[in-house]
């Protein structure tokens, strides 16, 4: 147990970082030793980690063992927060620079053709529950070589809205460290994945999802509208403002084990939000254990307010 009185205001003035909160005592970040983006954990016990990977330094420790652990004087404080305030324009000017360019990017179009000529490929995505239709839909495909991982192969899930292309997804096809899943490009920014779903007006309800194979699935078994976040990533608060009035009920259908996480997201919404209690992964009800729109349809009429 680390000394440290408040583990994240000490961090924050200490190295002029701005940490958000994942979990009800974890907070993240971008790594205050390498520079790593939002690979860096901190715990109200005062122990910290930065996620390996590459590219990244892994160390872990207590705040209370770094050398030098002070009480910042005003004008030190003063530079940490001018310092911050410049990377912070630093960062947003470069993802506007990562995001113009995948803008003008077709690289999905070409993973996609290359299941034309890849069956092993196609199997893929059928085997994860996607009928031809949503892999023509969502424009699914293979990359030999990932952009940000070139030892891998990987699958492909285009991040689109507004007919804009905002991200490829890339599902390593067999990880061996570092995660599942690499971004096109680096340092591109959080989005809700299947946005476009947030202007239909034929539904009035709406779901939230972990992952997007879980949202083109249960979008593809029920029809109704459905977002997710990509991968694990948090839920951002702001998020919920996106989600127009006309959805009366919106149902956070995460893993049985992320109720908790849930339950936080669905009190974003107030009296329209819901906490889905399913039995299994969504995905996994329909591609593993036969489950069908009906049974699916239960748990929502089922789901619990917060």
């Amino acid at each position: 147990m680390s000394t440290v009185g408040d583990p994240v205001a000490f961090v924050e003035s200490r190295f002029g970082l701005q940490l958000r909160k994942v979990g009800p005592t974890e907070w993240a970040g971008p790594c205050p030793f390498c520079g790593g983006r939002d690979r860096w954990h901190l715990w109200l016990q005062g122990n910290y980690w930065c996620r390996p990977g590459t590219g990244h330094c892994g160390r872990s420790g207590w705040l209370d063992e770094l050398d030098g652990a002070r009480q910042l004087t005003k004008e030190e404080m003063l530079e940490l927060r001018l310092a911050a305030i410049e990377r912070k324009q630093e960062e947003q000017d470069r993802r506007l620079s990562v995001l113009e360019q995948m803008h003008a990017c077709e690289d999905h179009l070409l993973y996609h053709r290359n299941l034309e000529t890849n069956a092993v490929a196609v199997d893929y995505w059928l085997n994860e529950g996607m009928n031809p239709q949503t892999i023509h839909d969502y424009k699914l495909g293979y990359c030999l070589s990932c952009p940000t991982a070139r030892c891998h192969a990987s699958y492909t899930i285009p991040v689109m809205a507004g007919g804009k292309l905002f991200n490829i997804r890339h599902r390593i096809a067999h990880p061996t460290d570092g995660g599942k899943y690499r971004p096109h490009l680096p340092g591109l920014p959080a989005m809700l994945f299947n946005y476009d779903d947030l202007a239909r007006k034929d539904d009035p309800r709406v779901i939230i999802s972990e992952g997007e194979k879980k949202a083109m699935v249960i979008h593809q078994q029920t029809n109704i509208p459905v977002v997710a976040t990509m991968g694990m990533q948090s839920f951002k608060p702001e998020w919920a403002r996106k989600f127009p009035p006309r959805f009366r009920t919106v149902y956070v259908a995460y893993d049985p084990d992320a109720l908790e996480r849930a339950a936080a997201v669905a009190q974003l919404f107030e009296e329209r939000g819901r906490v889905v209690d399913l039995p299994m992964k969504a995905d996994d009800m329909f591609v593993r254990y036969g489950g069908t729109e009906k049974n699916f349809l239960g748990y929502l009429l089922s789901a619990r307010s917060v």
